[in-house]
């Protein structure tokens, strides 16, 4: 049986990093701030990435796995629809923008952090647990597809709905 202590030791170093990253952003993201766009957009990127990454391998011509990625996508896009930033103000100029405080963005990026490494633990540890394993991984980055594009729907019509301010110098 392999130790919690000897799970963390192996897991490689980047992953930490990211991890720090994630909390970092959710921390921050519980304070009404401003933003530029772009960097709103650096979370949702690193989980999508992590989404489309299954279906670059051989296994995405599994047609099962693809339909159960895209079933997890499209139960997901309600919730990330949902819990999307509230944007306040917008400024064309500077093309930031001024987001509302929520716990949100923490609890989801520690939740989506914690299930990826849990899978890739799981994965490491028990290879003939590996078909449903697969299963798994598939439904959490279609998931993690899904929630990013209803959160960046419900972000757009945000933006969409909120008057331009321009600030001049």
């Amino acid at each position: 049986m392999v130790g919690a202590f000897q799970i963390l030791a192996h897991t490689p170093v980047y992953v930490w990093f990211l991890l720090s990253y994630l909390v970092w952003q959710g921390v921050a993201a519980t304070r009404t701030r401003i933003r530029p766009l772009w960097r709103l957009l650096t979370v949702p990127f690193i989980f999508m990435v992590l989404g489309i990454w299954p279906l670059i391998g051989k296994s995405a011509s599994d047609i099962k796995l693809v339909g159960i990625w895209l079933g997890a996508g499209l139960l997901l896009a309600l919730p990330g629809f949902v819990t999307s930033p509230r944007v306040i103000a917008r400024d064309a100029t500077s093309r930031e923008v001024t987001i509302s405080g929520s716990v949100v963005p923490f609890v989801r990026n520690m939740t989506l952090f914690v299930l990826h490494y849990a899978l890739a633990v799981a994965l490491a540890l028990s290879p003939d647990g590996a078909q449903i394993l697969t299963m798994a991984g598939y439904a959490l980055s279609g998931g993690s597809i899904g929630y990013f594009a209803g959160w960046a729907f419900a972000l757009r019509r945000h933006l969409h709905d909120i008057p331009i301010a321009r600030h001049s110098a």
